[in-house]
């Protein structure tokens, strides 16, 4: 879906989904992921598709942008150029953010025509002032943005627009993807300022061109897609994608998604390392280990952090079941950096669900000299990636 941010700037919108397709309208581009909150640079990879499937080119971290995420209008005239190092110049690339003031998630239209006009009379009562409006609302970092009922504003009715056209209100840029499911929405909006000052990121005339912005949930969603379990199933499945912070549960139907949520009140690998340091008393420098080997039984401190984890997982099986007839007892693990055994043990114990544990570079080959060992810190470069493989120019 694209989205007029200028007269002369156009740019693309991503949500994942058609994976199933054999043929796909970009063949060589570089998904990168900015304010990842990682001390080595932003993470990005560059894929490749010829004749014997998919490549990656070139896989790491990247010296970030000399500037960072404005959170106001006036912060966007300081506007850095980057360029990304020779081995990531290809002709496109995705751009994935982690924005506090960023949403994407699944919702029903009421909620989103909610979000949608929030603080429109407020907007209106301000630009009737002698004020210039401003545009936009500024987020502490920390903040979590959620959709608020809408003010009964007389004269005033925003409807959902149509599949695939992207709608501005109240300074965000909102994208809606209804999917073949009924009542499936998914939502994606960001403040305008954001996208203007990520669209003109990259230099123009220069490789890559900027093809496509995305929030960094979405490209999560979408790194799943290409993974030899998936697409050995048609495209249907459940998968659970950890993240450094959180866990989040994604389901598919025939390669579109039909569920995304966040498990409620757990964090994600980060925690559990926390939890194993205060529950065996081990340094931080030996929690990999503990996690991976034998010698030492983690599950006394780990069983706290999992449980929930097992019973909300548990639930959107439930719901795959009776509202899409998608019934599975196997789930995709993505995104852990170390003890996936524990995960599984647990999940069959305790709900009786296999556990996949993939590498999400699996079904990719790995050019020479190409180091992938980090895959879990790569997974949403990957998925900007993947997601803006179907984004035409």
């Amino acid at each position: 879906m694209k989205i007029q941010l200028t007269k002369t700037k156009t740019i693309e919108v991503k949500f994942p989904g058609g994976s199933s397709k054999s043929t796909w309208a970009k063949a060589d581009l570089t998904g990168v992921e900015l304010c990842s909150g990682e001390s080595r640079g932003a993470p990005a990879v560059r894929i490749a598709h010829k004749k014997d499937g998919w490549h990656v080119l070139a896989a790491g971290f990247v010296p970030p942008p000399n500037g960072e995420l404005p959170e106001r209008w006036e912060d966007t005239p300081h506007q850095p150029v980057w360029e990304l190092p020779r081995d990531f110049q290809s002709p496109a690339a995705a751009i994935a953010v982690n924005s506090a003031m960023g949403s994407f998630g699944q919702a029903s239209a009421e909620a989103i025509i909610h979000e949608m006009t929030h603080g429109l009379d407020a907007n209106r009562k301000e630009s009737g002032s002698s004020q210039k409006p401003r545009l936009g609302v500024k987020r502490a970092s920390g903040d979590t943005p959620t959709a608020a009922p809408a003010p009964a504003t007389p004269g005033h009715k925003v409807v959902l627009p149509s599949p695939g056209i992207p709608v501005s209100e109240n300074g965000r840029r909102f994208t809606i993807k209804p999917f073949a499911e009924a009542g499936f929405h998914l939502a994606a909006s960001m403040p305008e300022f954001q996208a203007l000052w990520l669209s003109r990121l990259l230099p123009e005339g220069r490789r890559p061109t900027a093809s496509s912005i995305q929030l960094a949930e979405s490209a999560l969603m979408a790194s799943v897609l290409l993974q030899p379990e998936f697409l050995a199933a048609d495209g249907s499945a459940l998968a659970v994608l950890v993240r450094r912070d959180a866990v989040y549960f994604a389901g598919y139907k025939k390669g579109n998604p039909v569920l995304w949520r966040r498990c409620p009140g757990v964090r994600g690998y980060a925690a559990m390392r926390e939890a194993v340091c205060r529950g065996l008393g081990v340094g931080e420098d030996l929690v990999d280990s503990v996690l991976e080997d034998s010698l030492v039984d983690p599950r006394p401190a780990l069983d706290p952090f999992l449980q929930p984890v097992m019973e909300q997982l548990d639930l959107a099986r439930a719901y795959l079941a009776g509202k899409h007839s998608l019934k599975t007892d196997r789930a995709l693990l993505l995104g852990l950096p170390c003890g996936a055994g524990h995960w599984k043990h647990v999940a069959e114990e305790s709900i009786k669900m296999q556990f996949v544990a993939a590498d999400p570079f699996d079904g990719f080959k790995i050019g020479k000299g190409v180091d992938v060992a980090d895959g879990h810190l790569l997974l949403v470069a990957l998925g900007a990636a993947i997601a803006a493989t179907e984004v035409k120019s």
